[in-house]
């Protein structure tokens, strides 16, 4: 291996809150070597981002390195204080957050923020500045650096936060979570950006995530850590071919894989949680949670041994163990769909007025308006699960805002079973919204801190099944046990539940009212790997045996192969494809279809940034699609084509020249 340009050597780290002194890293050890990326994995409260944070010495006031050693260029950082550190984070230590708009100041333009960073004289700097920008991809450097931060798209945002961080030669770059919050059309981009710019400068990078797949693409080599501790480290091919720790193997096996489907070959969470800083078990940290532990296991802790060429596991079997993820089973054939449909919506559509600035108002300007929807015609079938798709701004939670009642539609029809929806929740009977409820990305903002789980599960008992507060109470037990959760659950308030467990009683508290259609936004894409096929486990289960209607919207493809049954894509509020979820995504017909999908794979098509305005005439995705034909594309809308088997979509390309390219690629 190449000379290193980060040693960790033992570290560990301990947060005091009080009188107590929590341990949240222990004796961590890894190397990183120039133009080498090392992914860091693992559950939430596992230690990756407190990892990152010591290594740059950025830890909390109450954080601290409590043993070990950081070398950076033989450099110990850990006994760097002062002018000297300060001088070290200037030049040589950079950090691109998880968050981009959190971390730039709201109240200085780019241009601004860009010049302090670099220092120096100023012409050179803002020449510097913008050569960084270009060097980024942002296609006006000019117009962004005069531009807010609030003013920039997540990915447009993002990729100043990387040209921050790659100014100058930055010997240490720290990646924490950098594509949490973007579509995956942008993350593929990001991605693929870092990577480049990375083999460009060659930093010695950690690239810090929960998400497996992207790890997989950028990463060298792979650590796994578990509550504070380093339990798998190797190249990463062999690290997710070949995982000898029983933690790591219990990830892969929770991920969605192609040609699983959720009734033929359920996922397999890992059963338990993370141990608390402060409640630490004896011997192995994982034995709890390990279906292989025997009493060794529990009584010794084991240490981290080399079983192959750079691949060390922290367990006292890995080397007896194998891996294989079961092959997919048969598809079993999806109940026909009713010719009555539950749910459909009749050219929806949605207008936005957005804030006028104090200039327009002057000027007696009219408020500039977006179009949410641009006439949605939408069938959702009984007992079947809708999948919808698409990036940011496609319209995907406008339409289940409009569908519950949320946000009243501009125009077009709702029905449900023939019966007109009002537009508003407030004016449909109790009957109507008994029948279709809704589960919010972020269960913390659903769910009533003042109450218990069992009193936030009554409520819609009462309000909608019309039942009397003892009957309700009774039912609550029932309801818990529907999503996997204890019945002494319903004595404890939200913040004493993790995400996923406040995820599912945000579910059960949807399906107490014992809706026909149930809609999920985003219900499990901030959830841990392990946390996420857990809940989508119980999703399953639930369908299975009561027979309910989901509408599914996520930007993980993945996830909707595994779950759907059919699915809808849509872009700049308008569905472009769809039909049965096989037919739609083996192979993709739609050029963005396409570029969803390709999204995940290291040599797939990419989408430029998208227009701040959608073209007025002709296709709207036709700025951007890597296959337009010309002139039609620009001037005439596309019509719908037929591709049979309740698959169609909107697009100019004849159907055999789309399915000829996916073919000979």
């Amino acid at each position: 291996m190449a000379t290193s340009v980060l040693s960790v050597e033992n570290l560990s780290v301990a947060y005091h809150t009080g009188r107590q002194r929590l341990p949240v890293l222990r004796e961590i050890s890894l190397s990183v070597a120039a133009g080498e990326t090392v992914g860091i994995v693992g559950e939430s409260g596992s230690g990756k981002s407190t990892l990152g944070l010591a290594i740059l010495r950025a830890l909390p006031a109450n954080g601290r390195i409590s043993a070990g050693r950081v070398l950076l260029d033989g450099i110990d950082l850990t006994q760097t204080q002062g002018a000297t550190l300060r001088a070290l984070w200037e030049r040589t230590l950079r950090l691109v957050p998880q968050n981009p708009l959190a971390a730039l100041n709201p109240t200085l333009r780019i241009g601004e923020q860009l010049v302090e960073a670099i220092g120096g004289k100023r012409p050179v700097a803002e020449a510097q500045a913008a050569a960084l920008l270009a060097r980024v991809q942002i296609a006006d450097p000019v117009r962004v650096m005069r531009s807010y931060p609030h003013e920039l798209s997540g990915g447009m945002q993002q990729r100043v936060m990387i040209a921050m961080a790659l100014h100058g030669a930055p010997r240490l770059l720290v990646l924490d979570e950098p594509t949490t919050s973007l579509d995956v059309t942008t993350e593929a981009a990001v991605i693929d950006l870092l990577a480049d710019l990375i083999a460009e400068r060659q930093p010695a990078s950690l690239f810090i995530s929960h998400n497996l797949g992207l790890v997989a693409r950028i990463a060298t080599r792979t650590a796994v850590l578990y509550a504070g501790e380093l339990v798998e480290i190797a190249p990463t091919v062999t690290l997710f071919q070949q995982p000898r720790h029983p933690y790591t193997q219990g990830l892969l096996r929770s991920l969605p894989h192609p040609g699983l489907r959720y009734d033929s070959h359920p996922l397999q969470p890992i059963e338990g949680t993370i141990p608390a800083p402060g409640a630490l078990p004896d011997g192995c940290v994982f034995a709890p949670r390990c279906p292989l532990a025997d009493d060794r296991c529990r009584r010794e802790r084991p240490p981290l041994l080399a079983i192959g060429p750079d691949h060390a596991t922290r367990c006292h079997y890995g080397s007896q163990l194998t891996f294989d993820l079961a092959p997919p089973a048969p598809a079993t054939a999806t109940p026909a769909p009713d010719k009555a449909p539950l749910l459909t919506t009749h050219h929806l559509t949605k207008t936005i007025a957005q804030r006028r600035s104090l200039m327009d108002a002057v000027r007696g300007k009219t408020a500039p308006a977006v179009q949410a929807l641009a006439g949605v015609d939408l069938t959702v079938q009984r007992n079947r699960t809708l999948g919808v798709v698409g990036e940011s701004g496609s319209g995907k939670t406008t339409l289940a805002r409009c569908i519950i009642g949320l946000t009243p539609p501009s125009g077009g029809t709702i029905e449900l079973l023939d019966i007109p929806l009002a537009p508003n929740i407030q004016q449909r009977p109790r009957e109507q919204v008994r029948r279709l409820q809704m589960v919010l990305q972020n269960p913390q903002e659903a769910l009533n801190p003042a109450l218990t789980i069992g009193e936030a599960l009554i409520r819609p008992l009462i309000r909608l099944g019309g039942l009397d507060s003892k009957t309700a109470a009774k039912q609550v037990p029932d309801l818990l046990r529907l999503v996997n959760l204890p019945p002494d659950y319903a004595n404890r308030r939200p913040h004493q539940l993790s995400g996923g467990e406040k995820q599912r009683v945000a579910i059960a508290r949807a399906l107490a009212a014992t809706p026909d259609l149930l809609v999920l936004d985003e219900a499990v894409s901030a959830l841990d790997v392990s946390v996420q096929a857990a809940v989508l486990n119980v999703l399953a289960s639930i369908k299975e045996r009561t027979g309910i209607t989901y509408v599914f919207i996520t930007h993980d493809l993945a996830v909707v192969s595994y779950l759907a049954d059919d699915v809808v894509v849509m872009y700049r509020g308008e569905i472009v494809e769809e039909g049965p979820v096989a037919s739609v995504l083996n192979p993709p017909l739609h050029p963005y279809t396409e570029a969803l999908l390709a999204a995940t794979n290291p040599h797939g098509i990419r989408l430029r940034e998208a227009e701040t305005m959608a073209p007025a005439t002709g296709c709207p995705f036709q700025p951007r699609c890597p296959r337009a034909l010309g002139d039609i594309c620009r001037t005439e809308r596309p019509p719908w084509r037929e591709a049979g088997d309740g698959h169609r979509l909107r697009c100019h390309i004849p159907l055999a020249e789309l399915r000829a390219v996916q073919i000979s690629g």
